[in-house]
């Protein structure tokens, strides 16, 4: 019986099952790094890399106002919605 059927010592095979795992994901991380690298190099001689710059920061400080608006936003209470709309069907609403 080979070493990585489970039928050996107990955490045998897990542990290395397990080291392959990390050494797998290790070495896709590295090789998103070098992709990153790789990229980042290819950015820094853009002649337009100021207005890039302020286009990204643009769009990440929508996608925060975005994601604020979607996560940090207290509804307004039922009853009040409630009232309120009872009050605009009177036409005595003071908003």
């Amino acid at each position: 019986m080979s070493a990585e059927s489970g039928d050996t010592a107990p955490g045998g095979a897990r542990g290395t099952e397990a080291a392959y795992l990390a050494a797998g994901l290790a070495d896709l991380a590295l090789s998103g790094a070098a992709s990153a690298l790789r990229g980042l190099r290819g950015l820094l001689g853009r002649s337009d890399l100021a207005e890039l710059a302020q286009d990204g920061e643009a769009d990440l400080r929508a996608r925060g106002r975005l994601a604020l608006q979607r996560y940090a936003s207290v509804p307004e209470p039922h009853m009040e919605l409630l009232a309120r709309r009872a009050a605009a069907r009177r036409g005595t609403c003071d908003d």
